[in-house]
């Protein structure tokens, strides 16, 4: 059955999970939904800030994502598609790739 195994060929990595993109691969748009409802936008004296619902860390947009996603999203983690080697969020990932892969 040529069907089993069938490789688009189109070789595509998501930079942030590491995976293969899939056609209709919906998981990182559920993922980041799931971040940003553990989110809440907050006014400060100086500007706006993004607040984690969870436990009231209050800091820039990226950073707060960043903490939601590592520390209250559960997560089955990541493989890096370079070495195999498992990493158990997004950042974790990128800064996996960034020290051990940068020419690849």
């Amino acid at each position: 059955n040529y069907e089993e195994g069938y490789d688009d060929g189109s070789g595509m990595i998501d930079p942030n999970t590491g995976m293969p993109i899939a056609a209709g691969a919906d998981g990182n748009k559920e993922l980041e939904q799931v971040v940003l409802s553990k989110m809440l936008r907050v006014s400060t004296p100086g500007g706006y800030l993004w607040s984690c619902v969870d436990c009231g860390y209050v800091a820039k947009k990226a950073n707060v994502i960043e903490h939601v996603d590592a520390k209250h999203v559960e997560n089955p983690g990541i493989f890096c598609q370079f070495c195999k080697k498992y990493c158990p969020n997004r950042k974790s990932l990128r800064n996996h790739v960034y020290k051990n892969h940068r020419d690849t």
